[in-house]
């Protein structure tokens, strides 16, 4: 090869990089990883806040139930970590969409309540 073929390849490579990079794709959850998890029906729901109630067995058959887990990640993170957060997210509820159908989201909620309203969390 070239001197300029070597240049230009290395610039290539260099663009990839950096736009994979912004695009989260070099952190645990990336469109990539939604993808493989939506797959493996290992679907996790990821929050950069605390839960606003403690979750026992019971909320947690709920999230089984609707085919996810929720991951709590922190909430100081990078610009490409949250975009990548979002794409997985996304690409989670579309699965999620898919697996439950379109209204799952206030069935989920409701039944939560419920769980909340008759303090059966723990």
């Amino acid at each position: 090869m070239t001197r300029n073929v070597k240049i230009k390849l290395g610039i290539v490579i260099l663009i990839i990089t950096i736009i994979s990079w912004q695009l989260g794709f070099f952190n645990r959850f990336n469109y990539l990883t939604a993808k493989i998890d939506a797959w493996r029906d290992s679907a996790r729901i990821v929050t950069t806040e605390l839960l606003s109630h403690p979750c026992g067995v019971p909320c947690i058959g709920l999230k089984e139930k609707y085919g996810f887990h929720e991951s709590y990640v922190g909430c100081t993170l990078n610009g490409p970590t949250i975009r990548g957060i979002d794409m997985y997210n996304n690409e989670i509820e579309k699965y999620l969409n898919s697996r439950n159908g379109m209204g799952w989201r206030k069935k989920y909620e409701a039944e939560l309540d419920s769980l909340i309203k008759n303090n059966i969390l723990e």
